[in-house]
């Protein structure tokens, strides 16, 4: 059973940062903004595109825990339209001024068997494990009831890393006719960790989202922007053949870029997540100082390295015993027997294990 989303928290929590999401094509004009515990990493970006005319912004943002698989995204919105009687210029699946050409879905199935899949598709092992509707999520943005709107939530697992990972997509869906049928997701936002640790950390997950602050005046600003093009693009429906001709393949060419856009995009994130990672391993293993020799003297205890560690943690030995052996796999024997050797009686490959001096 998923819980749903608070509507107030006021239990005490870790200690909180405050992230802007920074528009700089509009002068570093804040887009919006939310906390993140503050040993959290943040990073966004916001890519504009006028060809897009429907949709000429993305706007994507990402907090995660640099110790473990945490983390939480914004996601840009999923714009679908619909239209009957477009004698071929769109094909289905195309990108056409930031909306993709797709007949409607139900909101439960459009999130679980089109949008995920585009997004998490590629991770091995991928499932959707269930899928049920929720309640007025828009409200956590600060949003008006959309027309038709509807909210729903899907579980998905994978494997990342070697990791079994769980995550939770939340999306608000709405659709409404006129000329076309435009349908999709204004609001999506997704949060996974590994498998079985996802309920620990779900109240600090619903505390970043419901800590989102929009900027109403970029918002004003992108309903202008959005006008201005829409007006453009009006002028040109009286245009030849030709001229639509030309529209299709800008809708060829934006489709390539936002798939690159998208790669880019997730390259970024596991690229900081894994930078961090290997400054976190670093520090561990080369700054152990005389202060922390001294400090483990005074508690009767020896530091040695650990190669099973991933973050370059050391293993930790009673006393000072002259001999110290390691499998490599996490487990330690020791004894004050120099021809000791735990392989004569367990199983594994088990060798001297290294001391940790400390740095100069």
């Amino acid at each position: 059973m998923y819980p749903n989303p608070p509507h107030h928290n006021q239990s005490s929590g870790p200690q909180l940062a405050r992230h802007s999401i920074i528009d700089p094509q509009n002068r570093g004009m804040t887009v919006s903004s939310f906390v993140h515990p503050s040993e959290w990493q943040a990073h966004s970006q916001v890519v504009w595109n006028m060809q897009h005319t429907t949709q000429p912004a993305l706007v994507h943002a990402v907090t995660f825990n640099p110790n473990s698989m945490e983390c939480f995204e914004f996601l840009p919105m999923e714009a679908f339209f619909w239209l009957e009687t477009d004698y071929g210029t769109v094909p289905i699946g195309q990108n056409s001024r930031g909306q993709v050409r797709m007949p409607p879905r139900p909101a439960p199935e459009a999130l679980a068997s089109l949008v995920i899949p585009h997004l998490r598709g590629d991770r091995q092992n991928f499932r959707v494990t269930g899928v049920q509707p929720m309640q007025n999520l828009w409200q956590l943005f600060k949003d008006p009831p959309p027309p038709n709107g509807e909210c729903v939530m899907a579980r998905v697992e994978y494997e990342m890393q070697g990791r079994a990972i769980e995550e939770e997509f939340y999306g608000v869906y709405s659709w409404n006719q006129g000329m076309q049928l435009n349908w999709g997701f204004g609001r999506l936002f997704c949060f996974r960790a590994e498998r079985g640790q996802l309920n620990a950390v779900r109240e600090t997950f619903w505390q970043i989202a419901a800590s989102f602050q929009p900027n109403p005046q970029w918002g004003q600003r992108y309903d202008e922007t959005v006008q201005q093009l829409m007006a453009g693009f009006q002028v040109g429906i009286d245009a030849t053949y030709a001229r639509l001709e030309g529209e299709r393949q800008i809708g060829i060419a934006n489709l390539a870029y936002n798939a690159q856009l998208r790669e880019q995009r997730n390259a970024q994130v596991e690229a900081s997540i894994a930078q961090t990672r290997q400054q976190i391993d670093e520090r561990s293993q080369y700054h152990y100082t005389p202060q922390d020799a001294f400090g483990d003297a005074l508690m009767g205890r020896t530091a040695y390295q650990d190669p099973n560690s991933e973050y370059g943690n050391p293993h930790y030995v009673e006393g000072n015993p002259l001999n110290v052996k390691t499998d490599g796999r996490g487990n330690f024997r020791t004894s004050d027997d120099p021809t000791y050797n735990p392989g004569d009686k367990e199983d594994g490959d088990w060798f001297d294990a290294t001391e940790i001096k400390p740095s100069r």
